[in-house]
């Protein structure tokens, strides 16, 4: 195999690999602030529920439940899901867990004031909440949560355990077609290596714009 195939090829992982992470954040910024939500309800099974959730998928290994989600629910509901579906499915349960406390502390974190404010200007409770906590909880969280997408992007290569074509599956394909591991391996070190560090520079011009932001007063 030519270095010009071999490079479409890892082009192909690639893709893969950015469609997962991608679908995989959107899903678990949505999921995760719905469990945050509930997280702050003000019934206390509702509380209940979503504390169990953080706790089950920040505990056990996103190993074993992706591998329970590909091969576990096909067999016991009958539902097909291809290695994309469940790779994105792992993905959201893990992130949206660790997503819920990064939005917890960050609505904890808007000064109790704007509550009041709010409250004097005679809104109500859910109107006070999206309109103008929430937007300021967002912003402290931010960082936070693009972060995250530097794990999901790490985390995204265990996919290949469930044959997800994806950037590292397809590099040990290539490793077991062309026997060159070294070659390989240290070329999708350092593809993911640079995705993380793009994403990582990203988040530190998000912060430094928020940290702007606040020192202004806007």
């Amino acid at each position: 195999m030519n270095v010009a195939a071999i490079a479409s090829a890892l082009a192909n992982g690639l893709v893969l690999t950015l469609q997962i992470a991608a679908l995989s954040f959107v899903f678990a910024v949505l999921v995760g602030l719905l469990v945050a939500l509930c997280r702050l309800a003000p019934f206390a099974p509702v509380r209940a529920l979503a504390f169990g959730y953080v706790q089950l998928f920040r505990a056990i290994s996103l190993y074993i439940y992706m591998l329970w989600i590909f091969f576990g629910i096909p067999l016991a509901f009958g539902l097909r899901l291809t290695p994309l579906q469940a790779g994105v499915i792992s993905l959201t349960l893990l992130d949206s867990a660790y997503m819920a406390e990064i939005y917890r502390s960050a609505i904890r974190a808007v000064d109790r004031g704007q509550w009041e404010a709010a409250d004097s200007l005679g809104m109500s409770r859910p109107t006070s909440f999206f309109s103008i906590v929430l937007p300021q909880a967002l912003r402290i969280a931010t960082p936070s949560l693009v972060n995250q997408l530097v794990d999901i992007i790490k985390d995204s290569s265990i996919v290949a355990v469930i044959g997800a074509s994806d950037l590292m599956y397809t590099t040990i394909r290539l490793v077991s077609s062309t026997n060159r591991p070294f070659e390989l391996y240290t070329t999708v070190g350092l593809i993911y290596l640079a995705l993380v560090v793009l994403v990582s520079q990203v988040a530190r011009r998000i912060e430094r714009r928020l940290s702007l932001h606040v020192q202004r007063g806007i």
